[in-house]
């Protein structure tokens, strides 16, 4: 049987070809002896291409990094560390003056606690005077706890400490009740006392817990008038204490029914 003619040529074609893709032996031969890796030519200072050339017996030291020494600052430079300044708010002034306006918003508060003794003494149809020894009895004895309510110094910078906020917080919890003893124990013991005991009592506590709160609001009001924490202190903690003694004596007062019938 004859075979194509085309079939010769087809196995011809198949032989080349594979003969044209089949790898050379040569790159299948593993590298020589003398190569070097590359990590460890990396760690001597050479090239890892160098690394892959046939060894030549040339040796490449590394070459050592040398850090540059950091100059020296001269001395005109140096700038000697700030001073350490003493810490007072923004808004305040060590010596600021007491201007006519402060003057009048001192003495405009300052009468509050005036119209509280006058208007005790009309509430419970009592003497001038003895709601005004009543008020000052109060404004006394709540000044012992009261005093914490006013420990926050120049020095602070507007922002309180630990200690200071705590005393405060005792300040604002004490004085009230201490406060209202005063009052009550005067008004009970030395004068011809009220007619509701327990009432005059919870009165004037309550008045002292008003007055209080007002006093501290009047005191802070009082210090940013005036712009420094140094001038008049005296004034403002009188001013709000007298806060503190005239409502425990208008709440002792109004709650207590006046005095009882006074004896001939």
């Amino acid at each position: 049987m004859r075979l194509p003619a085309s079939l010769p040529s087809c196995l011809a074609s198949l032989a080349l070809l594979g003969a044209v893709l089949a790898p050379p032996r040569a790159s299948a031969r593993p590298l020589p002896s003398g190569h070097e890796s590359p990590l460890s030519a990396r760690a001597r200072g050479i090239p890892a291409a160098l690394s892959l050339l046939p060894n030549q017996n040339v040796e490449f030291p590394a070459t050592p990094v040398v850090q540059e020494p950091r100059e020296a600052a001269p001395d005109a430079e140096k700038t000697p560390p700030p001073e350490k300044t003493e810490r007072t708010s923004p808004h305040l002034t060590a010596d600021a003056p007491v201007t006519p306006g402060a003057w009048v918003t001192y003495g405009s508060l300052a009468l509050v606690p005036l119209g509280g003794v006058y208007g005790a003494s009309r509430l419970g149809d009592e003497r001038l005077w003895v709601t005004a020894a009543e008020t000052a009895a109060g404004s006394l004895v709540g000044s012992l706890p009261g005093s914490l309510l006013f420990l926050q110094s120049a020095e602070a910078g507007g922002r309180w400490a630990e200690l200071d906020v705590a005393a405060f917080g005792a300040g604002l919890v004490l004085t009230p009740p201490v406060a209202a003893l005063g009052t009550w124990g005067l008004g009970e013991l030395a004068f011809n006392g009220s007619q509701d005991r327990g009432r005059a009592f919870l009165g004037a506590l309550g008045g002292a817990a008003v007055g209080t709160l007002l006093g501290v609001a009047a005191h802070g009001l009082l210090e940013e008038v005036v712009d420094n924490r140094g001038a008049l202190g005296w004034f403002r903690k009188y001013i709000a204490l007298g806060f503190i003694g005239s409502g425990a004596t208008v709440g002792y007062q109004w709650a207590g029914g006046g005095p009882r019938v006074r004896s001939r």
